[in-house]
């Protein structure tokens, strides 16, 4: 950390010291084999280091441009968030972790059993799943039938190089972790995870833990807050679609230009009685963000759609162009 303290204070040099740092609290690099406490006193050098008035003012700063004011942003939200204390023993830790915009940094559930995170440890093909997966729709909630949870899915696909599972139920004043799994379509691949037996935990600590998890979204930026209450509000009003046979797809912030809204939804005529009548088209709408609150954002957008077809002002983003041709629209160019 001696030469780290030698860098030039830049938005660049910050942001690589913050994904060091997220990455020794909480992901692959936690794994390593440490020499007892020095990755504890590496963050603690990090955490001083970026306390320093030369780091700290980077964040205030107005950088100008989106890339740099996206980065600003992330290191405003997330600066503290990998010098928090340590998990206690035979404790469940819930870690949203955004990465650096600029690099196209995933947003990842970090699951930490005792502090260990467990992606990372026993799945190699792709990232913790997202919060919207795991959280928003109350997959890591325990009750007193076995649920059946991927904690993280291959960047290929699942189907290609396979995803991680874990069985979660409750069982009196405990809830058990249990039947830990790779599935994998290569054939041998798909099989236990034999470090792992079946985990327990308190359950009334556990409940607290997942529900602070489920509602803590200081990790959140505007346009992904307004991508979760669009999918809310579509969840809450099919109808909103359906109307326009149409069927809610991906919703979230966008990948390549992640300050604006994506909504993807399925089109086929017929679709929004349950009888298409051939594979549906999938559209693409972008949202970008104005200004306003989320909240004003997202009931802008449900506004829209209650009153106006997406179709008109989403694009061809999926299915084939025959299919395209077929119901009217133009399929993009260079696809």
């Amino acid at each position: 950390m001696t030469r780290a303290g030698m860098l030039p204070s830049t938005l660049d040099n910050h942001a690589t010291l913050l994904s060091l740092a997220l990455d020794l609290s909480s992901g692959t690099a936690a794994l390593l084999d440490w020499p007892s406490g020095w990755r504890v006193t590496t963050l603690e050098s990090l955490e001083r280091l970026l306390a320093e008035p030369r780091w700290a003012s980077m964040s205030d700063a107005d950088p100008g441009g989106a890339d740099p004011r996206l980065r600003a942003d992330w290191i405003r939200r997330t600066g503290r968030q990998p010098f928090g204390r340590p998990a206690a023993p035979r404790s469940l830790r819930i870690e949203v972790v955004a990465g650096d915009p600029v690099g196209r940094g995933s947003v990842e559930t970090r699951i930490l059993l005792d502090g260990r995170p467990v992606v990372p440890a026993y799945f190699n093909h792709g990232p913790a799943n997202s919060p919207e997966f795991l959280l928003d729709d109350g997959r890591l909630r325990a009750g007193s039938d076995p649920s059946d949870v991927q904690l993280a899915e291959a960047s290929c696909t699942e189907a290609c190089c396979g995803a991680l599972y874990v069985t979660i139920r409750r069982d009196g004043d405990q809830v058990v972790w249990e039947n830990w799994r790779r599935s994998s379509s290569t054939p041998g691949q798909g099989e236990p995870v034999p470090e792992l037996a079946a985990y327990r935990f308190d359950a009334e600590s556990y409940d607290t833990e997942v529900a602070r998890a489920e509602t803590d979204r200081s990790w959140s930026w505007p346009a992904r807050t307004t991508a979760r209450l669009i999918n809310a509000g579509l969840v809450e009003r099919p109808d909103l679609l359906s109307r326009w046979d149409a069927r809610r797809g991906w919703i979230s912030s966008g990948f390549d230009a992640p300050d604006t809204t994506v909504v993807t939804f399925d089109y086929a005529p017929g679709l929004g009685s349950g009888k298409p009548d051939g594979i549906p088209l999938q559209f693409r709408w972008v949202v970008p963000d104005d200004g306003t609150p989320p909240e004003a954002q997202a009931t802008a957008a449900l506004n829209r759609l209650a009153k106006e077809d997406p179709k008109t002002y989403g694009h061809v983003c999926g299915g084939s162009p025959e299919r395209a041709a077929e119901l009217g629209f133009s399929w993009p160019d260079g696809s």
